[in-house]
């Protein structure tokens, strides 16, 4: 086995590398899993706001519950507040962009508040409340354990640290 053998085996190794499928070995593995899982996440929601967005857009162009100019102005408003935003808020969570995560955040809180003064503004009602719960739950979880795992720490960090200094101390007490 000559020089060139031994570099063409080492190089076609690194090629093999690059294109590995899957989590990487070592200490980045766990932010990678968790930022992999925040980007799925991330995705199906911008695919559920496209839904909502492209049903509001139904609302304003179709007239199958009357015409759209028969709406109150505050009924409106919102219809087209969401039509438009649903929409930007998708696009910015398919990017997984920050700016999409604001955006999504935005328009979650504004469909909460406006289904809680309207209930019968979203179709659903009480379910849309609690899948909106659920998803705000899931996508604080997963941004804090994607930070986390990225060595960033936050206040939530701080406070879970404090109690349990202040666990480990009130426990050492009893002893």
């Amino acid at each position: 086995m000559d020089y060139f053998d031994r570099m063409r085996r080492e190089d076609n190794q690194e090629f093999n590398a690059a294109i590995r499928v899957g989590v990487k070995a070592g200490p980045d593995a766990e932010q990678s899993r968790w930022t992999t899982w925040l980007t799925v996440f991330m995705r199906l929601v911008c695919l559920l706001w496209i839904a909502q967005g492209l049903a509001q857009w139904a609302r304003i162009i179709s007239p199958a519950e009357g015409s759209f100019l028969d709406l109150t102005g505050a009924s409106m408003a919102a219809t087209v507040f969401f039509a438009v935003l649903d929409l930007v808020a998708a696009v910015g969570l398919w990017l997984v962009a920050p700016w999409g995560g604001v955006v999504w955040l935005l328009t979650l809180f504004a469909q909460i508040f406006v289904s809680a003064l309207r209930p019968n503004f979203f179709y659903g009602g009480f379910t849309l409340k609690i899948v909106n719960g659920v998803l705000l739950a899931v996508y604080l979880l997963l941004s804090w354990r994607a930070n986390l795992a990225a060595g960033q720490t936050n206040f939530i960090d701080a406070v879970i640290d404090w109690v349990k200094l202040a666990v480990r101390a009130r426990t050492q007490r009893q002893d």
